[in-house]
């Protein structure tokens, strides 16, 4: 099932990405490069930002918050009713994510580097020092210590089966050639 969203378009502006993924302009050609992510015409299709960014397949989300719901009886997790439109929203800071957590950001900052607390959702890498969160998974892991767990995206890279002993090359170029030549 697929929900499109009627205020926004499907294709984002360099600013609206620049917005959800709350970094400055003069990042986001780094980011997109780190990523992989590709526009399409100067804009960037939301498929290909869930893909590059957010590590998942839109049209598997609606089926994933159905199995989450069922498994689950959180409140804030049944509140959702298009998770598709949740993971729209603008990414957190470090310092915003460790806000919400209750934390001063860099007192969560030393207890991770020590090794006292570990973050259990994920971290979004958009750089070497850009660490940004769904607002999403920090909400629902401080209110009901669930985890999102998005499904993984496809890999559009066919897999190379390797080679087995009877196709490898033999140890003898000259029995290379004869076989390139004659067949074998």
């Amino acid at each position: 099932m697929q929900h499109a969203s009627t205020t926004e378009p499907a294709s984002w502006t360099q600013e609206k990405l620049c917005e959800h993924l709350n970094v400055e302009r003069s990042a986001i050609t780094k980011i997109v490069k780190r990523t992989g992510l590709e526009s399409i015409g100067g804009k960037y299709p939301w498929r290909r930002v869930l893909r590059a960014v957010h590590r998942t397949e839109g049209y598997l989300l609606a089926e994933h918050l159905d199995a989450l719901k069922a498994r689950h009886a959180s409140p804030a997790l049944h509140a959702i009713t298009d998770l598709e439109e949740d993971l729209k929203q603008p990414l957190w800071d470090f310092a915003r994510m460790a806000t919400a957590m209750g934390y001063r950001p860099n007192t969560l900052s030393r207890k991770i580097r020590e090794g006292r607390i570990t973050l259990p959702f994920p971290v979004i890498q958009l750089g070497p020092r850009l660490r940004h969160y769904r607002p999403l998974d920090v909400r629902l892991w401080r209110d009901d210590q669930l985890l999102l767990d998005l499904p993984k995206p496809i890999d559009p890279t066919p897999t190379i089966p390797a080679q087995s002993a009877e196709t490898q090359a033999p140890d003898d170029p000259g029995e290379a050639l004869e076989k390139a030549l004659f067949g074998g």
